[in-house]
């Protein structure tokens, strides 16, 4: 009799704690706590950001805007955060990460569209700038995905804060 599987299971049942407790864990609130539709609150802009594609759905998108997790989508469905008035850079997570800018305006709604492509199991995130009809049509059906657990060196986002807008240095 082999003792070999011994020591691999003894080392799979050590792993599986720390994987666990690195994965993304998404719930659909029983009301959004922001509404895609209308116009951002003053003083700050409104963020929505959608996913439709069913392709590569057991893979998480998490979202950071400026260096902070706003939230993150895994298969069809949405969220929405807060931005001051300013410059943003919005990074998307895949097997790549995806890069969009955004100078946001008081007042005003944001609507990013993650397309997806998996080809052969490699999964990558494009992100568009949608408004209009087309943006309602993006956000019609889909769920709202509220992060409620992440990995141990992130921070759960908090759906009233308002994202910073970034610092820019004056010309010299």
């Amino acid at each position: 009799m082999s003792r070999r599987p011994l020591p691999f299971l003894a080392a799979a049942l050590f792993l599986v704690p720390f994987v666990a407790c690195t994965s993304w864990k998404l719930e659909t609130p029983v009301a959004a706590p922001i509404n895609p539709g209308g116009a951002g609150p003053e003083g700050a802009a409104k963020v929505c950001v959608a996913r439709t594609s069913v392709l590569a759905s057991a893979v998480t998108f998490p979202t950071h805007d400026n260096g902070v997790l706003v939230g993150a989508t895994r298969g069809p469905g949405y969220f929405c955060y807060l931005a001051a008035p300013g410059s943003h850079t919005i990074v998307t997570e895949a097997d790549e990460p995806e890069v969009a800018m955004l100078q946001a305006v008081a007042g005003h709604a944001y609507y990013l569209k993650e397309e997806v492509d998996n080809v052969f199991g490699y999964v990558k995130c494009r992100a568009v700038w949608v408004e209009g009809e087309t943006a309602a049509n993006v956000f019609e059906g889909l769920s709202y995905e509220a992060l409620v657990g992440v990995p141990g060196r992130e921070k759960l986002p908090d759906p009233s804060a308002i994202v910073p807008a970034a610092v820019s240095l004056p010309a010299p």
